[in-house]
């Protein structure tokens, strides 16, 4: 996977996190599948559930 498709990844799940509710954030934590990317410098955190990803987490990699 390339730079751009995994920023436009981590753009759609950042989204898809903020507009999610409480209990789509827990199920996507629990049962999703995780993926782990690091990019530009930062680690992050993908869960796919049901089709659709969850950024959970985005942290600095350290130098």
């Amino acid at each position: 996977m390339g730079d751009l498709e995994i920023g436009a990844l981590v753009l759609v799940g950042n989204d898809a996190w903020c507009h999610a509710s409480f209990a789509t954030r827990a199920c996507a934590w629990a049962f999703g599948q995780h993926q782990v990317f690091t990019h530009l410098g930062l680690k992050l955190r993908i869960s796919i559930w049901r089709g659709r990803p969850y950024l959970l987490t985005l942290r600095e990699v350290a130098a």
